[in-house]
C-alpha cells in the first residue's frame, strides 16, 4: 500500500483478511518452532505470557498446562507469579511500548528469568531491552485500527508455543491453524449478515453483555466487550454464565443484548436456559458456539463445525463484526475512531495511563 492509497472500510478489511493471515502464519510454523526451541524450551520452571489489553486477552485465551497467563501489572506491580531463574516470560505488545508490559519485562530480567517478546515489528521499548522478539510482521492497513488480525495471530502464536511445549509436531500445529482459517472463512459471510441485523435491531440497547466460562472462554468475552469500548459508546460487560445470575443480573436493564459463548455441553445448557429466561426482560441473545453443543434458546445463532480448529479464534470473529456494526449503527466511525482522538483530554490521559513514551506523538 502506498502512502496516498486509501483503503475503504479498513477495519472491515482487517477482519476479512484473517483467514489469509492465519494461512500465512501456518507457513511460518517452522520459524515459530525454531524460536521456541532456542528461547523458550528447556527451562526448569514456568512459562508465563503477559501483556495488557488485547495482549492480556490473547494470553488468557491460550493458557494451558504448559503456558500460564498474567497481566503486565500482575508481574510488574503485584505479587503475581514469583518468577526467577528457570522461568520464562513472553512479553506481548504489538508496539512494544505499553508501560506495564515493559516494566514487567524489566522486572523479570532483574529476577534472572528468561524473557522474550511477541510484537508486530521491531519491538519498540521491548526491543530496546535486547529481548529475543518474535515479530508477526502484519502489514498496516490503516493507522489507529481496533485490533483484529493482530489479536488472532498473537493468540495463534501463543497456542503454537503451548503445543510445542507439550510435544506436538509442527506439522500438526500447522494443520490446526489452517483448519481455523478454513472455519473462519466459512463463517465470515453469515457473521457479517448477523452482525448487521443484530446491530439494527438492538441499536438502542442500553448495554451488551458477553457471557462465557473458564479462563479461555472469559478471555474471549472480555475481548468482545473491549472491541465495543474501543469503537462506540454502548456500555459492555462480561461475566460468567452462572455468576451473572447472582450479581450483574440485578442491575441489568430491559432490552439489552446478551452474547452467549458456551464452551462445553454443561455450560451450553445453562446458557440456553438463561437465554430463555431472559426473554421475559426483552433481552435477545446471540449464540456463538460449535454445532456439537446442545440446542439453544437464542434469537440469533452462529454455529460452526469444529474441524480441529482453535475455537477461541473462531468465536472472536463475530464479536469483532458485532462491534463494527454496532458502532456504525450508533453513529460512530469504527475505521478511524476519531471520537477518541478528537477528545484530546481523554486521549492524552490514556497515554498518561498506559504509554507515556508516546505523549505528544498522536499515536
Amino acid at each position: 500500500m502506498t502512502d496516498t492509497e486509501v483503503i475503504p472500510e479498513p477495519m472491515l478489511q482487517d477482519v476479512r483478511r484473517q483467514p489469509h493471515v492465519l494461512r500465512d502464519l501456518a507457513g511460518r510454523v517452522g520459524e515459530i518452532a525454531e524460536f521456541h526451541a532456542e528461547h523458550l524450551a528447556g527451562g526448569t520452571g514456568r512459562t508465563v505470557a503477559f501483556g495488557s489489553g488485547d495482549g492480556w486477552f490473547a494470553a488468557r485465551s491460550a493458557t494451558t498446562g504448559t503456558l500460564l497467563a498474567a497481566s503486565g501489572l500482575e508481574i510488574a506491580g503485584d505479587a503475581g507469579p514469583e518468577m526467577g531463574p528457570g522461568d520464562g516470560g513472553i512479553a506481548i505488545s504489538m508496539s512494544g511500548n505499553v508501560d506495564r508490559t515493559v516494566e514487567a519485562a524489566e522486572r523479570l530480567l532483574a529476577r534472572g528469568a528468561r524473557v522474550t517478546a511477541l510484537t508486530n515489528g521491531g519491538g519498540g521499548r521491548l526491543g530496546a531491552l535486547g529481548l529475543p522478539c518474535f515479530a508477526l510482521h502484519l502489514s498496516d492497513i490503516a493507522p489507529f485500527l481496533c485490533g483484529t488480525s493482530s489479536f488472532l495471530t498473537t493468540r495463534t502464536v501463543l497456542d503454537a508455543f503451548a503445543a510445542l511445549a507439550r510435544g506436538d509436531e509442527p506439522a500438526r500445529i500447522a494443520r490446526v491453524i489452517e483448519a481455523t482459517a478454513d472455519t473462519i472463512q466459512a463463517i465470515l459471510p453469515r457473521a457479517e449478515v448477523l452482525a448487521t441485523e443484530i446491530a439494527a435491531d438492538r441499536a438502542t440497547a442500553p448495554a451488551i453483555r458477553f457471557l462465557s466460562c473458564g479462563t479461555r472462554g472469559m478471555a474471549i468475552a472480555d475481548y468482545g466487550a473491549a472491541k465495543l469500548v474501543e469503537l462506540c459508546a454502548t456500555p459492555s460487560w462480561t461475566d460468567d454464565v452462572e455468576e451473572f445470575a447472582h450479581r450483574q443480573y440485578w442491575t441489568m436493564q430491559r432490552g439489552e443484548l446478551m452474547t452467549m459463548l458456551p464452551t462445553t455441553p454443561v455450560v451450553a445448557e445453562i446458557a440456553s436456559e438463561s437465554a430463555k429466561a431472559l426473554k421475559a426482560m426483552d433481552v435477545k441473545s446471540l449464540w456463538v458456539a460449535p454445532d456439537d453443543l446442545p440446542t439453544h434458546e437464542a434469537a440469533w445463532s452462529l454455529t460452526y463445525k469444529d474441524n480441529g480448529c482453535h475455537r477461541e479464534s473462531v468465536a472472536a470473529v463475530p464479536l469483532q463484526l458485532l462491534a463494527y456494526h454496532v458502532s456504525l449503527q450508533t453513529g460512530f466511525d469504527p475505521n478511524r475512531r476519531l471520537h477518541l482522538k478528537q477528545d484530546e483530554v481523554r486521549f492524552n490521559t490514556s497515554r498518561q495511563l498506559t504509554r507515556r513514551s508516546l505523549l505528544g506523538t498522536g499515536q
